[in-house]
C-alpha cells in the first residue's frame, strides 16, 4: 500500500494546510495546540517524513474518495475532477474534488450515524475552517462537503449493507466564503511559521552536526 510519505514532494512539508489551520482559529488559549502543530511542520520539513497516523477509519475515508468522486461526476457534475496539489506562500493543499464554480470535500464516515450528524448537526469548526483555506487557495466563494455513505470493507465481507438507497448515498452542505477568513489567517500565520522556524534550527543544531 502507498505510504503517505509517497504523497509528498519537498515542496509540500512544513505547509499550514486546510485539515489543521483550526488550531490558527481557537475559540479559547491554543499556545499548546499551536506550539504542537508548529513542531510538526518543523519536523516534517527536517526529515521529508509525514507520520503515518491514520486508522481504518481514516484508510477507509482514503479509499472512498474515488468511489465517492465517481458518484458525484454520476448524480451531480460529470465535469468535476481531482485538482493538483497548490501552494501558496506559507499555505498548501489539494482539495478532493473542484468544478469551475465550486471545490468539493468527501467526508466518508464509517458509521450511519455519523454520515446522519451531517444533516442534523452540518458540519463541525475543522471543517469549516478547512473549506475556508481551500476556497483560499484556489480563490472560490463556494464550497460543498459531501458526505458519502459506502459500507466498509468489513461490512461487505459480513454482506452488511446500509438501509440507504444508493442514489440518497451523498448529503451536500454549502459553504460559503468568509470575506475575512484571507486577512485574519495571514495575521495569525507568522506565529506559527516562526516557531516552526524556531524548532527547525533546533533540529539543525542537534543532527547536523
Amino acid at each position: 500500500m502507498e505510504s503517505n510519505n509517497d504523497k509528498f514532494t519537498d515542496e509540500r512539508f512544513g505547509l499550514i494546510t486546510g485539515s489543521k489551520v483550526s488550531v490558527l482559529f481557537p475559540k479559547k488559549s491554543a499556545e499548546v495546540g499551536q506550539r504542537t502543530y508548529a513542531k510538526q511542520l518543523a519536523n516534517q520539513m527536517f526529515f521529508k517524513y509525514y507520520d503515518e497516523v491514520g486508522s481504518w477509519q481514516t484508510e477507509h475515508g482514503t479509499l472512498s474518495e474515488q468511489s465517492a468522486l465517481e458518484y458525484f461526476q454520476n448524480f451531480y457534475d460529470k465535469d468535476a475532477y481531482k485538482p493538483e496539489f497548490i501552494r501558496d506562500g506559507y499555505y498548501g493543499g489539494s482539495a478532493d474534488c473542484i468544478t469551475p464554480s465550486f471545490g468539493i470535500d468527501f467526508k466518508c464516515p464509517t458509521k450511519l450515524q455519523a454520515w446522519l450528524d451531517y444533516i442534523h448537526e452540518g458540519i463541525d469548526e475543522q471543517q469549516y475552517y478547512q473549506m475556508q483555506m481551500y476556497m483560499k487557495l484556489y480563490d472560490m466563494d463556494r464550497w460543498k462537503v459531501c458526505a458519502f455513505l459506502l459500507e466498509t470493507t468489513r461490512m461487505s465481507d459480513m454482506g452488511i449493507t446500509y438501509p440507504i438507497p444508493y442514489e440518497k448515498r451523498m448529503i451536500v452542505i454549502d459553504v460559503q466564503r468568509e470575506e475575512t477568513f484571507a486577512t485574519e489567517l495571514d495575521i495569525r500565520s507568522p506565529k506559527i511559521i516562526r516557531m516552526r522556524d524556531e524548532f527547525l534550527e533546533v533540529l539543525k543544531n542537534n543532527f547536523n552536526k
